[in-house]
């Protein structure tokens, strides 16, 4: 049976260490994609939902608007 000194860990796992936080933070990146396209129902109930949100932030006073083209949106 190997005997392991505590130095010898260390460099071990300082050598293995960037390798594997970097797999850890490219999990975290990968994004589901959508394989089929939304149906009219699906997007109905995400287009009334978004506008319920907005007239939401409107009331709240997190999104005014300065002119035509010009809008303060807070952000959470």
């Amino acid at each position: 049976m190997r005997e392991w000194q505590a130095a010898d860990i260390d460099k071990i796992i300082a050598k293995k260490m960037p390798e594997i936080v970097r797999s850890v933070l490219n999990q975290n990146k990968k994004k589901n994609i959508r394989r089929r396209p939304r149906n009219k129902g699906e997007q109905n109930v995400l287009d009334l939902l978004c506008t319920l949100r907005w007239q939401k932030a409107l009331v709240a006073g997190k999104i005014k608007i300065i002119n035509k083209r010009e809008w303060y949106i807070e952000f959470d």
